[in-house]
């Protein structure tokens, strides 16, 4: 939840900017320690807190920060090496495979791309071989350059490095101690625990006025999406934790809150029917069928806007998207399957892929579907997506007269019922030469054979097999 800090006093300001330097100076010095050595966490914390005098919460929440920083730089080097390891090994075998079909002008493209990818894989390399993270900015690159080139001042970049407070809960101090949300006679506050201290070794604390969202409608006066204060204050009042991060952005105060949402009962599950969704660029294919495994009807919830909208306009639309598919499960008292998908940016060796998966919002959709059954009581499966598209469009559109994608999410639904995909004995009869060694084979493996037949018949258009498909079949002359 993001939140806002209003009708600060000069005072509190200042207070605020003196901490934040204070905790960013301390997260960059427990950077830099952990990376010279291998430093006990507990001895650092209690140097930190000491150095800084910080109270030891503050300071295990620093050094917690850094530790953390270094821990992502790390996946992040395992991740972008595999990934420029496949990119390179998928190139080297286009260019090993294809040496009679490709032209000159395409071979040098390739050539080219392999170098580069090569060069990036040695570059993520040297530092798994050496143990290393690549150079951390705190404040971010694009102002360091900005800086460098005396775009911006050097209060402004200073400004950037030191704009954050962090907080974890604590469930023994009843959420938060450091960064706490109080209500008091209807106002809500932060209260923070200063650097200042009491005769008494006390920390002193401030309160600050603090704006829980609530977006309402202005035409009916009701909560537009999810009512994130009301969820908060259930949470504050159970005296579970939650951690808050403080930021300074263009001298306003945000305060960004992570708390658990409940556990809820799933109440609209698979025993009435299930819709199988097939996620697209530009929207849902959903197909419902019965817990028996029929088809009871599918359609299409498409949005073209979704390919060239920008990011914020984006994001509605996939909620506008979401709220609809989660209206329908209500409306059918039934539950959802979803593709298990994962993308991952490990191919680029046609640019006409990396332009689709550029733009494919297939992750945006999935998540905020995903979390929108959970808090509406839905159930959601996850099922494997191989060969999902094929199935479906071999099997079942000519059938019931869908597209490639309704057909794809009845195999989905179907799949997280556990229904095996037989091969039709149509196609087993004119499609299969040899029909003991195909049935010997897995569910998989007879679908891939069947595939590569009829791709050699009428090419990858999954148009073609639905209007040549009685005539390659010879059901038809």
């Amino acid at each position: 939840m993001k939140a806002i800090l209003v009708d600060e006093t000069n005072d509190q300001k200042q207070i605020m900017d003196n901490m934040m330097l204070v905790f960013c100076t301390a997260k960059r010095y427990s950077f830099n320690r952990l990376l010279e050595s291998k430093v006990k966490i507990g001895e650092l914390e209690k140097d930190v807190s000491r150095k800084y005098s910080l109270n030891i919460r503050q300071a295990k929440d620093a050094v917690e920060s850094a530790r953390q920083t270094i821990l992502s730089q790390k996946e992040l080097v395992k991740k972008n090496c595999g990934s420029y390891e496949k990119k390179v090994k998928s190139i080297e075998k286009v260019l090993s495979q294809s040496t009679k079909r490709l032209t000159d002008k395409k071979r040098n493209a390739l050539l080219s791309k392999l170098g580069k990818r090569q060069r990036k894989l040695n570059y993520w390399e040297s530092f798994i071989d050496s143990n290393t993270i690549p150079p951390v900015i705190f404040g971010t690159k694009q102002m360091f350059l900005r800086r460098c080139k005396g775009l911006i001042s050097n209060q402004e970049w200073k400004d950037c490095r030191n704009n954050r407070i962090y907080s974890r809960g604590d469930k023994t101090k009843n959420g938060n101690p450091n960064l706490r949300v109080i209500i008091k006679e209807g106002m809500s506050f932060l209260e923070i625990s200063t650097l200042e201290k009491t005769k008494s070794n006390r920390a002193i604390k401030i309160q600050v006025p603090i704006y829980l969202p609530q977006k309402l409608s202005k035409k009916t006066g009701k909560i537009n999406g999810i009512n994130y204060r009301d969820l908060f204050l259930k949470h504050l009042a159970s005296g579970e934790t939650y951690q808050v991060e403080m930021l300074k952005i263009n001298g306003r105060y945000y305060c960004h809150i992570t708390f658990e949402l409940p556990k809820t009962k799933v109440i609209y599950t698979g025993h009435n029917g299930i819709i199988g969704i097939d996620t697209n660029p530009d929207g849902f294919a959903l197909t419902m069928i019965d817990n028996k495994g029929n088809h009871k009807w599918h359609t299409y919830l498409k949005q073209h806007e979704l390919l060239y909208a920008r990011t914020n306009r984006r994001e509605n639309l996939c909620g506008e998207l979401v709220k609809q598919v989660v209206l329908i499960a209500k409306a059918y008292r039934c539950g959802i399957a979803i593709e298990d998908l994962k993308f991952r940016n490990d191919k680029d060796v046609y640019s006409k892929f990396a332009r689709i998966k550029n733009n494919f919002i297939y992750s945006k959709l999935l998540i905020m579907l995903e979390s929108a059954c959970i808090r509406k009581e839905i159930e959601v499966i996850k099922v494997k997506p191989q060969f999902t598209s094929k199935i479906g469009l071999y099997k079942y559109c000519h059938q019931y007269g869908m597209v490639v994608h309704n057909g794809a999410a009845m195999v989905i639904a179907r799949r997280s019922y556990k229904f095996k995909e037989r091969v039709p004995k149509i196609l087993n009869d004119k499609l299969i030469e040899d029909s003991d060694k195909f049935n010997n084979k897995n569910e998989w493996a007879r679908w891939n054979e069947i595939n590569k037949n009829i791709k050699r018949k009428v090419g990858v258009n999954p148009d073609l097999w639905l209007v040549n498909r009685k005539k390659i079949l010879g059901i038809v002359s």
